[in-house]
């Protein structure tokens, strides 16, 4: 399992299982079969594919697009949060702004 805990500035697709303690400036997307445990902070956009999962304990500055994976979040998502398919689950104690 990779683990990331410095700034990238760049979109990103994660395509192994991570952990993010660090900090992504940009689009942030997870590929088929990939786990991410996100703990730090995406400024930006959260893309969750088929056959993927990410349990969201950080924060999302823009919105989390659940396209067919899961998706449970305990953190922020500062926008709004989308389920095309899949399975989103929302934790009591998590805090969605819902637009900006």
């Amino acid at each position: 399992m990779e683990i990331i805990k410095h700034e990238i500035e760049r979109n990103i697709t994660f395509t192994e299982d991570t952990q993010l303690h660090g900090m992504i400036v940009g689009d942030v997307t997870t590929s088929e079969k990939a786990i991410l445990y996100l703990h730090g902070m995406v400024v930006g956009n959260l893309k969750i594919k088929d056959d993927s999962t990410v349990f969201l304990h950080g924060m999302v500055t823009g919105d989390a697009i659940n396209m067919g994976g899961r998706l449970e979040i305990f953190g922020m998502v500062k926008g709004q949060v989308s389920t095309y398919k899949g399975n989103t689950i929302i934790d009591q104690g998590a805090l969605i702004r819902r637009g900006k």
